[in-house]
């Protein structure tokens, strides 16, 4: 504990009205720490720089708790050397000092992560992963511990001569977890991917990444079903990433039409629909390949890209549709699979017939 009688002696005047002095130090207090909050919100809000950012209410909301209880605090401190009870309440001078020291553990905490994000939602080279909101938090608390067990007089030689086992027995039982860990900071500095990237498995599973943690991350599908991956598989196998470098995607749709069909007249019905589409943008400007020639098709392709990759599934349905009505429109046909078989009849002649559609499939 604090050894509140290595204190140095404190004289103060009018002793003789002890509780009158008391009462005034604890209302000053209380004043004190309302004017230091009002003055410090002011100045942050005239502020040209804090204004402009979020993390400047963010932050004079975590601060006002711990600064009301750390003057607070400091005023019952006093109060008590003015009545002479400093020494006679040891337990009490540790307990307010711990909650202060917790307090500002806590806002510190919701500071940096605030802070975080700020920094990932600003148009800057810089970025963090949110597996350093973990770290930021495992920090503040080791410090904290090691403060109040200073506070508390806790004697840990015991721990520490056992640290050696303890840590073999630790690493044994938490390899997976380690591994996971390892495997978190590794996607982080790899630049593998990042929150709100949507990504594509190794086994074909598809989804936006919501969460980085410590032990594993998770995608959103687009069923809006969640699925948690450990960091060690992901940091160990092979994960597309459709919104690096930009998140803007090119999708293929594949157009089939008849022979003898103007190429050039397919061509531009394509990429005049296409401006009609919302979905697809204006630049890069979309593409009409002319792949080969089918069995019973002229075989093309359109290009055109998209804002973000869970976007082509509508744009592709959008496309399809305005294609089968400009084609009719303009007389173009869509074949569909047709083959030409020649036999011979009972009496010796040559007999052809076509089958097509589902009769060809069967």
């Amino acid at each position: 504990m604090i050894d509140v009688g290595s204190l140095p002696e404190f004289s103060i005047p009018l002793s003789d009205q002890p509780w009158a002095l008391v009462v005034g130090i604890l209302l000053g207090s209380v004043l004190l720490s309302w004017v230091l909050e009002w003055g410090g919100a002011y100045l942050l809000n005239r502020s040209t720089r804090w204004s402009e950012l979020s993390i400047s209410q963010a932050f004079i909301d975590e601060m006002r708790i711990p600064l009301h209880v750390s003057i607070i605090t400091g005023g019952i401190l006093l109060s008590l050397i003015v009545l002479e009870s400093l020494s006679s309440t040891p337990y009490l001078v540790n307990f307010l000092t711990s909650l202060v020291i917790i307090l500002w553990m806590r806002a510190l905490v919701r500071i940096g992560a605030e802070w975080i994000e700020v920094v990932n939602a600003a148009d800057s080279d810089y970025e963090f992963s949110p597996v350093f909101k973990n770290f930021w938090t495992i920090f503040l608390v080791l410090i904290t511990g090691s403060v109040l067990l200073v506070i508390w007089e806790i004697d840990i030689t015991p721990i520490l001569a056992s640290a050696g086992v303890l840590t073999i027995v630790l690493g044994l039982a938490a390899q997976e977890a380690i591994g996971n860990l390892i495997g978190g900071i590794s996607l982080y500095f790899d630049n593998t991917y990042k929150t709100g990237d949507v990504i594509v498995l190794e086994d074909g599973r598809r989804g936006a990444v919501t969460d980085i943690g410590i032990r594993s991350t998770t995608i959103l599908t687009r069923d809006d079903i969640l699925i948690t991956i450990p960091n060690s598989v992901l940091n160990s196998a092979s994960v597309i990433n459709e919104s690096a470098p930009k998140h803007r995607k090119r999708i293929r749709v594949p157009i089939a039409v008849a022979y003898g069909t103007d190429h050039e007249e397919v061509e531009a019905i394509l990429l005049d629909l296409c401006e009609d589409i919302p979905l697809i943008l204006e630049s890069p400007d979309p593409q009409v390949m002319f792949q080969e020639f089918g069995d019973s098709a002229l075989l093309f392709e359109l290009w055109a890209y998209v804002g973000h990759p869970f976007s082509e599934p509508r744009a592709t349905d959008h496309i399809n549709r305005r294609v089968y009505e400009r084609f009719n429109e303009a007389g173009i046909d869509i074949p569909f699979p047709q083959r030409e078989i020649s036999y011979l009849s009972e009496d010796g002649e040559r007999m052809n017939e076509t089958l097509r559609g589902e009769q060809y499939e069967e």
